[in-house]
């Protein structure tokens, strides 16, 4: 099979790998989009730890099956999205829907081949049928999709609150979208990227800050009448921006990080405990959170076509070393495979 290998930092080539053989249990999928995420990024910058070449990078894809699907009630050409988690199985995260917490998970692009190829053997368990009327680029979306949903679901119920989102990326972009279907009253986006802010007014976001040009504390604060927003979501991971988040949550609100660009920050914690500032983490997503993510896309309320870039596999080194460039107008790459 062809495939996109991440082989050292900053570099991929075009391989060709053998083809993959569906052991007892799991099923051949012929994939057909794959999205990258901030997380195959800094893998291909040479920042993530367990990203080791060569490895095909890629966790966030849909396809068809091709093989192996029949005893778990799935036939050939049967349209489907993976859950990229492969969890143990048999542990307490595992039996009570946090496969995401799995002390044993493995996860697709991370600890095996991903989806930046033709084909991937995934567990029968872990394979979401398509609905009728949706793309395998639309379907691309769930991923990324369900990790909003699950930052959102970490916070107290956001209707009619205000929130602030760091990160006009594509987790970013999705968290500012799903907060406003929960019933978020307004939402703020922080970025430095001019084109990715210009993005977000089409999925209902209020303001957008361009740190560039303003100081974001005192923006925010002046924009909430000087209390801070209810919720913040650090969707970056840095020094800078998880402070920043803290400063701009009002007392009593909540801040959700799901950034991971720097593997230590230094922030002042006295708001946590001054402000009663409620700090969390989250990872990835459940299967309940996968579900509901797919369900989200069926409603046709996310205008996914104007923020998707499609690609080929051929042109892969080209859409990261853009990606990279840290001014891309590419908000999310989907490749076609």
């Amino acid at each position: 099979m062809k495939a996109l290998v991440y082989t050292a930092p900053r570099q991929l080539q075009m391989l060709d790998l053998p083809d993959p053989s569906p052991k007892p249990g799991e099923v051949l999928v012929r994939i057909r989009a794959a999205g990258v995420c901030g997380s195959d990024l800094h893998g291909f910058l040479g920042r993530s730890r367990k990203r080791v070449p060569p490895l095909v990078l890629g966790h966030e894809f849909t396809g068809e099956v091709a093989d192996g699907g029949q005893a778990a009630g799935f036939g050939t050409g049967d349209k489907v999205a993976v859950y990229p988690i492969i969890g143990c199985g048999v542990c307490g995260f595992c039996s009570s829907d946090r496969e995401n917490l799995c002390l044993s998970k493995r996860v697709y692009g991370l600890d095996l081949h991903g989806g930046l190829a033709e084909y991937v053997c995934a567990p029968a368990r872990c394979l979401f049928r398509l609905p009728g009327g949706m793309s395998f680029l639309e379907g691309s979306l769930i991923e990324p999709l369900a990790n909003a949903i699950h930052v959102l679901k970490r916070l107290p119920d956001v209707r009619g609150q205000s929130g602030l989102v760091y990160g006009a990326g594509p987790i970013g972009m999705l968290c500012a979208f799903v907060a406003t279907q929960f019933g978020a009253r307004r939402i703020a986006v922080v970025d430095r990227n001019p084109h990715r802010l210009a993005s977000m007014k089409p999925i209902g976001v209020n303001r957008t800050v361009d740190a560039t040009a303003e100081d974001p504390v005192p923006t925010i604060l002046e924009w909430t009448g000087g209390n801070g927003v209810d919720f913040s979501i650090d969707a970056v991971g840095n020094t800078t921006c998880r402070q920043n988040t803290i400063d701009c949550t009002a007392a009593g609100g909540a801040v959700v990080c799901i950034g991971l660009e720097e593997e230590v920050c230094a922030v002042d914690t006295r708001p946590l405990v001054t402000r009663e500032v409620d700090l969390k983490g989250s990872y990835a997503y459940t299967r309940a959170d996968f579900a509901e993510a797919i369900s989200l896309l069926e409603r046709k309320l996310l205008p996914w076509k104007k923020v998707v870039t499609i690609a080929q596999l051929v042109h892969g080194q080209a859409i990261f070393d853009e990606l990279a460039s840290g001014s891309s107008a590419i908000m999310k790459a989907v490749f076609e495979v």
